[in-house]
């Protein structure tokens, strides 16, 4: 498995041992995403705020190459079908699609968001969602450039708030401290999962709506209808979609 951090470097771990194997110190500030390729294990790549996304070789010392962004790269993500093409959404709106073998220009370059993407994930093999801070998802095809469905409900103007799909459902979470479900052909969410707000005893008196948590991560297991999601205040709750 790997990791980034806020200083920029990338650390790949032993899983079973929980030992750092090798670490790759390139990027010049927060590198935000790491993604490895599931055609290459060998492979990763990384996207940083210093507007790159830089390619890697476990059994490498240095990186194998590098794109140049023209904004903050907030998330990379391999095509699960390919070892050569990767998306990554940036702080310029957009989603882009490279060919590793051409990496002098995009495939693609996916716009309609209105602010920073802080995710994209493949939902097939064809189609990517991304999520923004302009609280809606998107559903494209790398074969056109137009958006395929716009999705809205819940609520991300700062926070990363997580996204994962299991083929055709997308579960993303939300700031008001839910989780929500989307199915691919529906542009209004299915459900709504709410998580408990946490206070303190001096908190007791303080209203739902005030409070500030948010879902940050989730996570299908895969080929299942299981998932995890966790929020801002450390809770971790396994869901089940029936």
């Amino acid at each position: 498995m790997a990791s980034s951090d806020y200083e920029g470097t990338v650390t790949v771990w032993d899983a079973f041992s929980g030992t750092s194997v090798k670490s790759f110190q390139e990027h010049e500030k927060r590198c935000w995403s790491v993604d490895f390729n599931r055609q290459d294990p060998q492979l990763l790549a990384s996207g940083s705020d210093d507007a790159k996304v830089k390619l890697w070789a476990t059994n490498m010392e240095h990186s194998v190459t590098s794109l140049e962004a023209k904004a903050n790269v907030c998330c990379v993500k391999f095509n699960p079908s390919s070892r050569f093409h990767l998306a990554f959404g940036s702080a310029d709106h957009c989603v882009h699609y490279y060919d590793l073998r051409n990496t002098k220009q995009p495939l693609c370059v996916f716009k309609g968001h209105r602010k920073a993407v802080s995710y994209a994930k493949f939902v097939n093999s064809e189609e990517i969602v991304s999520a923004s801070t302009d609280s809606q998802l998107k559903l494209w095809n790398v074969n056109q450039v137009n958006c395929l469905r716009t999705f809205r409900g819940h609520s991300n103007e700062k926070n990363f708030v997580g996204l994962s799909s299991d083929g055709d459902y997308i579960a993303c979470g939300s700031e008001n401290n839910s989780l929500y479900l989307y199915y691919k052909g529906l542009s209004k969410h299915l459900l709504t999962f709410k998580f408990d707000t946490v206070r303190s005893v001096l908190e007791k008196e303080k209203k739902e709506e005030d409070a500030n948590e948010f879902v940050s991560a989730v996570c299908w297991r895969g080929h299942s209808n299981v998932m995890v999601a966790a929020n801002s205040q450390g809770t971790i709750k396994v869901l089940e979609l029936v």
